[in-house]
């Protein structure tokens, strides 16, 4: 990889089989700053969001393609109507829980628009798995929600 690269994993929910946070690579934080925009724009949509997150972090074999759907390139989505929240899964030494890591995230718009936020999730997820196999990458995990 080129450069040092700085990983930060900030904890949003701890359930009972996951744990749900956003992740920040060299100060990004695409998930983190849309779930703070839309707590701003409309506190409803984001407690309906971060409700759907608790559950998805309480129960793992969730199965409602309306709260958490899977898409086939190894990408989640948390859904609520009109906005999407793109995640991941992966294990990290020293947490006894699955991560699912929130990568970015937008309205949904056309589905080209989708196709793009989809798109750069995937990248989001090859840089982090990347920076894991690199071993001048740092990693901090925030445990707090």
């Amino acid at each position: 990889m080129k450069g040092a690269v700085d990983i930060i994993i900030h904890t949003l929910h701890v359930g009972q089989s996951l744990r749900v946070a956003t992740l920040t690579i060299n100060g990004k934080a695409p998930a983190r700053e849309l779930l703070e925009k839309l707590r701003k724009d409309d506190s409803t949509k984001w407690r309906q969001l971060v409700a759907r997150i608790g559950h998805v972090a309480n129960n793992p074999d969730c199965r409602n393609q309306e709260i958490f759907k899977s898409l086939p390139i190894g990408i989640f989505e948390f859904k609520r109507h009109g906005i999407r929240l793109y995640a991941f899964f992966d294990t990290l030494s020293g947490i006894d829980q699955q991560l699912i890591l929130c990568t970015n995230g937008g309205k949904k718009n056309t589905p080209r628009q989708q196709q793009r936020d989809i798109q750069k999730a995937q990248g989001i997820k090859q840089r982090y798995f990347a920076a894991k196999r690199d071993k001048t990458a740092s990693f901090t995990l925030i445990d707090r929600p």
